[in-house]
């Protein structure tokens, strides 16, 4: 059953944050048009929706991808499902908790990639700067031996985007058998009445200058490196501001605004070349 929340502007008028579903699909409905489904590798197998005859957890219905078929054999899958667009406007800490596991307990080396990116192409999601992604071989988790695990990935530093795609790929694996994925969900928080107004600012970045405007009174700043740690910080009362970024090695950073009243904050990922 799939879900798209469509955010009403009479959220502007709320006072507090509010966890809210922006995406679910169980594919208990046996329907995945609503995914955009690309067969990269050309071999004619692609994702499909799956019922099979012994149900996984308890579970039947799932989407689902091949590495090995009875009639070819052994396949090379290079295989996509993209979700439709989910508006996750005015939405923070957004989280995505998805099922997966191999069907057959003996052939369950399946690997796989998920990508969350504000683009829906496959150059957006191969693209670190708007894009989060987890990889993963299931042969290295024994739970996921013809079962199914969970997995949820942090998508935080998509904070302030207003559109994204969710997208499944199965790759780089062969003579396996199947990978199934199920429970796709997408929560994030609702931002209250301040955070609406923060979340309005635009971060940018062009030649190692990170570019803040539209602030709306005092805010605090600061920058992190892929792995959490604080690079740069510092305080504005201006309504934009320009950071010197230009000691910072190349690569992909965390900018980090909060709003020295409220306490909102934003945050955005960011490409320092």
């Amino acid at each position: 059953m799939k879900k798209i929340t469509l955010l009403l502007t009479i959220c502007l008028t709320i006072s507090f944050s509010a966890k809210a579903q922006l995406f679910s699909d169980d594919f208990e409905d046996q329907d995945i048009s609503d995914w955009t489904l690309l067969d990269e590798d050309g071999d004619g197998f692609n994702f499909m929706a799956y019922d099979p005859s012994v149900a996984q957890n308890g579970i039947n219905n799932y989407m689902s991808s091949e590495s090995w078929n009875p009639t070819p054999g052994a396949l090379f899958p290079n295989n996509y499902a993209i979700s439709p667009a989910i508006d996750v406007t005015n939405n923070i800490d957004m989280v995505l908790n998805y099922s997966v596991g191999g069907a057959d307990p003996d052939y369950s080396a399946e690997v796989y990639t998920v990508y969350v990116s504000t683009g829906n192409t496959i150059a957006d999601f191969m693209n670190p700067a708007i894009t989060v992604s987890f990889n993963e071989d299931l042969g290295n988790d024994a739970g996921a031996a013809g079962a199914f695990v969970s997995r949820s990935l942090d998508l935080s530093a998509l904070d302030g985007s207003s559109t994204i795609y969710i997208a499944f790929r199965h790759h780089d694996v062969s003579d396996q058998f199947i990978i199934n994925f199920d429970d796709v969900s997408l929560v994030g928080t609702l931002l209250s009445t301040d955070e609406f107004a923060l979340n309005s600012m635009f971060i940018g970045c062009k030649d190692k200058v990170v570019t803040l405007s539209n602030l709306q009174g005092e805010a605090n700043y600061r920058i992190l490196n892929i792995a959490g740690q604080e690079v740069l910080n510092g305080n504005t009362r201006l309504e934009s501001q320009n950071i010197d970024a230009g000691n910072l090695a190349s690569g992909i950073y965390i900018v980090e605004v909060t709003d020295a009243n409220s306490n909102a904050q934003k945050r955005k990922k960011v490409v320092i070349e």
